[in-house]
Protein backbone atom coordinates (compact mmCIF):
# COMPACT_ATOMS: atom_id res chain seq x y z
CA UNK A 1 0.00 0.00 0.00
CA UNK A 2 1.36 3.35 -1.16
CA UNK A 3 0.18 5.88 1.82
CA UNK A 4 1.48 9.42 1.12
CA UNK A 5 2.79 12.08 3.98
CA UNK A 6 -0.05 12.12 6.47
CA UNK A 7 -0.49 15.65 8.28
CA UNK A 8 0.21 15.50 11.84
CA UNK A 9 -2.79 14.46 14.25
CA UNK A 10 -5.43 16.70 15.40
CA UNK A 11 -8.38 15.31 17.66
CA UNK A 12 -11.51 16.64 17.19
CA UNK A 13 -13.03 18.37 19.79
CA UNK A 14 -16.55 18.23 19.51
CA UNK A 15 -18.96 15.53 19.61
CA UNK A 16 -21.97 15.75 16.54
CA UNK A 17 -24.55 13.91 18.61
CA UNK A 18 -26.35 16.48 20.49
CA UNK A 19 -23.31 18.05 21.21
CA UNK A 20 -24.01 21.78 22.33
CA UNK A 21 -22.23 23.65 19.50
CA UNK A 22 -24.07 22.07 16.68
CA UNK A 23 -26.58 23.49 14.68
CA UNK A 24 -28.46 20.61 13.15
CA UNK A 25 -30.77 20.26 9.90
CA UNK A 26 -28.40 23.28 9.00
CA UNK A 27 -27.66 23.46 5.09
CA UNK A 28 -24.25 24.15 3.65
CA UNK A 29 -24.59 27.61 3.02
CA UNK A 30 -24.06 28.95 6.03
CA UNK A 31 -21.46 26.45 7.24
CA UNK A 32 -17.43 26.41 6.19
CA UNK A 33 -16.43 22.93 5.27
CA UNK A 34 -14.07 22.73 8.53
CA UNK A 35 -17.57 22.36 11.12
CA UNK A 36 -19.14 20.40 9.05
CA UNK A 37 -20.34 17.24 10.41
CA UNK A 38 -21.79 14.37 7.91
CA UNK A 39 -23.51 10.96 8.64
CA UNK A 40 -25.68 8.11 7.61
CA UNK A 41 -29.44 9.26 8.41
CA UNK A 42 -29.42 6.73 11.67
CA UNK A 43 -26.96 8.48 13.02
CA UNK A 44 -24.98 5.27 13.14
CA UNK A 45 -21.97 6.67 11.36
CA UNK A 46 -20.31 10.08 11.80
CA UNK A 47 -18.11 12.13 10.43
CA UNK A 48 -16.89 15.42 12.12
CA UNK A 49 -14.30 17.64 10.47
CA UNK A 50 -11.96 19.51 13.63
CA UNK A 51 -12.55 23.21 12.48
CA UNK A 52 -8.87 23.44 11.62
CA UNK A 53 -7.27 24.64 8.06
CA UNK A 54 -6.04 20.82 7.26
CA UNK A 55 -9.67 19.71 6.84
CA UNK A 56 -8.59 16.66 9.73
CA UNK A 57 -11.86 14.99 10.96
CA UNK A 58 -12.88 12.53 13.15
CA UNK A 59 -15.04 9.13 12.27
CA UNK A 60 -17.28 8.03 15.08
CA UNK A 61 -19.57 4.72 14.72
CA UNK A 62 -22.42 4.16 17.45
CA UNK A 63 -21.56 1.61 20.13
CA UNK A 64 -17.99 1.52 19.44
CA UNK A 65 -16.10 4.06 22.56
CA UNK A 66 -13.88 6.62 20.36
CA UNK A 67 -12.75 7.64 17.63
CA UNK A 68 -11.10 7.11 13.96
CA UNK A 69 -9.03 9.56 13.41
CA UNK A 70 -9.31 10.96 9.43
CA UNK A 71 -6.74 13.62 7.10
CA UNK A 72 -7.47 15.20 3.80
CA UNK A 73 -4.26 15.74 1.54
CA UNK A 74 -3.98 16.63 -1.92
CA UNK A 75 -3.43 13.47 -4.29
CA UNK A 76 -2.20 13.98 -7.76
CA UNK A 77 -3.40 10.20 -8.53
CA UNK A 78 -6.91 10.95 -7.14
CA UNK A 79 -7.22 14.02 -8.84
CA UNK A 80 -7.97 16.58 -6.48
CA UNK A 81 -8.68 15.62 -2.46
CA UNK A 82 -7.59 12.26 -1.02
CA UNK A 83 -8.37 10.78 2.81
CA UNK A 84 -7.37 8.43 5.26
CA UNK A 85 -8.61 7.16 8.12
CA UNK A 86 -6.89 5.83 11.13
CA UNK A 87 -7.69 3.66 14.64
CA UNK A 88 -4.81 3.71 17.28
CA UNK A 89 -1.72 3.98 15.14
CA UNK A 90 1.24 4.07 17.63
CA UNK A 91 2.87 7.80 18.20
CA UNK A 92 6.28 8.81 16.99
CA UNK A 93 7.95 7.34 13.91
CA UNK A 94 5.99 4.20 12.35
CA UNK A 95 6.94 1.91 10.09
CA UNK A 96 4.69 0.89 6.76
CA UNK A 97 3.66 -2.23 8.33
CA UNK A 98 2.20 -0.22 11.10
CA UNK A 99 0.72 2.51 9.25
CA UNK A 100 -0.90 -0.17 7.05
CA UNK A 101 -1.94 -1.98 9.71
CA UNK A 102 -3.62 0.88 11.76
CA UNK A 103 -5.23 2.62 8.30
CA UNK A 104 -9.07 1.40 8.39
CA UNK A 105 -9.89 3.24 4.77
CA UNK A 106 -7.97 5.13 1.92
CA UNK A 107 -9.14 7.03 -1.06
CA UNK A 108 -10.80 9.96 -3.11
CA UNK A 109 -12.52 12.11 -1.05
CA UNK A 110 -15.35 13.87 -3.39
CA UNK A 111 -18.73 16.03 -3.19
CA UNK A 112 -21.83 15.07 -4.78
CA UNK A 113 -24.75 17.57 -5.20
CA UNK A 114 -28.16 17.14 -5.06
CA UNK A 115 -28.18 16.08 -8.49
CA UNK A 116 -25.49 13.69 -8.47
CA UNK A 117 -22.57 15.62 -9.81
CA UNK A 118 -19.18 14.56 -8.52
CA UNK A 119 -16.82 17.63 -7.24
CA UNK A 120 -13.78 18.33 -5.48
CA UNK A 121 -14.14 19.05 -1.37
CA UNK A 122 -14.46 22.94 -0.59
CA UNK A 123 -11.24 24.32 0.99
CA UNK A 124 -12.08 24.70 4.78
CA UNK A 125 -13.33 28.19 4.90
CA UNK A 126 -15.54 27.36 1.52
CA UNK A 127 -18.41 26.33 1.70
CA UNK A 128 -19.59 22.68 2.87
CA UNK A 129 -21.01 20.13 0.46
CA UNK A 130 -24.11 18.57 0.60
CA UNK A 131 -23.08 15.26 0.61
CA UNK A 132 -19.52 13.75 1.10
CA UNK A 133 -18.66 10.73 -1.16
CA UNK A 134 -16.11 8.03 0.26
CA UNK A 135 -15.92 4.96 -2.13
CA UNK A 136 -15.40 2.01 -0.16
CA UNK A 137 -15.80 3.34 3.02
CA UNK A 138 -18.89 1.08 4.15
CA UNK A 139 -16.73 -2.26 3.44
CA UNK A 140 -13.99 -0.54 5.16
CA UNK A 141 -15.79 -0.15 8.05
CA UNK A 142 -17.20 -3.69 8.25
CA UNK A 143 -13.80 -5.46 8.16
CA UNK A 144 -13.27 -3.11 11.39
CA UNK A 145 -16.63 -3.37 13.12
CA UNK A 146 -18.62 -5.56 11.31
CA UNK A 147 -21.62 -5.68 14.19
CA UNK A 148 -21.86 -2.02 14.25
CA UNK A 149 -22.05 -1.40 10.59
CA UNK A 150 -25.01 -4.54 10.69
CA UNK A 151 -28.04 -3.26 8.64
CA UNK A 152 -27.02 0.02 7.36
CA UNK A 153 -27.03 0.31 3.11
CA UNK A 154 -23.30 0.67 1.86
CA UNK A 155 -24.17 3.54 -0.54
CA UNK A 156 -25.37 5.54 2.64
CA UNK A 157 -22.13 5.07 4.26
CA UNK A 158 -20.10 5.90 1.34
CA UNK A 159 -21.90 8.81 0.56
CA UNK A 160 -22.69 10.54 4.05
CA UNK A 161 -25.24 13.56 4.27
CA UNK A 162 -24.60 17.01 6.04
CA UNK A 163 -26.30 16.77 9.22
CA UNK A 164 -24.30 19.46 11.17
CA UNK A 165 -22.25 22.59 11.57
CA UNK A 166 -20.43 23.50 14.17
CA UNK A 167 -20.90 27.24 15.51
Amino acid sequence: MNVPFLHPMVLAAAVMAAAPGWTEGTSGRNCPQALAGYGTTDRRVLLEFAGSADLSFSVILEGRDGRFDGFVFPSEEEGGMAGVILDDCPDGDVTGAELEACTVWQGPVRTVDANGNAGNLPASNGTAAGYLQLEGLAAALDERAPDLTDGLPAKEIDRLTLLACLE
